[in-house]
């Protein structure tokens, strides 16, 4: 990511009106995620962590990565201000290079984000049972917001197709966002 993209996601997450807005976890997040006894969840593109946080109120040690500074130190902050320092670590990467580690977490969650390079490693990253929850914009973003760059867009179908070696249990449009919630399949016995 550019310098110039840092600084206008830095600049948007100093906005009290967008921090307002941002409080929320993403409903999807809310009605797919259980609560556990322990797990390792990633959300990337965290931004304010709000559905980080809420990760770490059901059990999860939850990770988020984001390119924002001003997102992750108001994240952070919000951690300590509800007592889950110690259940979540925010950390600043270059969304255009970050690849999770494989094989290492039991849920990952992208909300808002798009980068079609990520697709492989997000599958890599789950360890077999581990469960993907991916929503953002799609095509019919254009018809409303005619200036959306149309590259962080979702074409019809391309979260399923994207994501087809995994176990697909819900993909849905509904008005301009696609969700996909998923599951990485365990290994066949030999």
């Amino acid at each position: 990511m550019s310098k110039a993209d840092r600084e206008r996601w830095d600049e948007r997450y100093e906005d009290e009106k967008w921090k307002a807005m941002m409080k929320q976890p993403y409903p999807l997040v809310q009605t797919t995620v259980r609560p556990v006894e322990q797990g390792l969840a990633l959300d990337v593109a965290c931004g304010l962590g709000q559905n980080t946080l809420w990760l770490a109120r059901q059990g999860y040690h939850a990770i988020g990565v984001d390119v924002s500074r001003v997102a992750l130190e108001h994240a952070q902050a919000t951690a300590c201000e509800a007592g889950l320092e110690d259940r979540v670590l925010f950390a600043q990467a270059d969304l255009d290079r970050y690849r999770p580690p494989a094989g290492l977490f039991d849920l990952i969650i992208v909300i808002r984000y798009l980068n079609r390079a990520l697709f492989p490693s997000l599958i890599d990253a789950l360890k077999p049972g581990g469960l993907l929850i991916y929503a953002t914009l799609n095509w019919l973003r254009a018809e409303t917001h005619p200036d959306a760059p149309r590259e962080y867009l979702l074409n019809p179908g391309e979260l399923s197709t994207a994501f087809a070696a995994l176990e697909i249990l819900h993909d849905e449009q509904i008005g301009d966002h696609s969700e996909l919630v998923a599951r990485k399949p365990f290994a066949p016995c030999e």
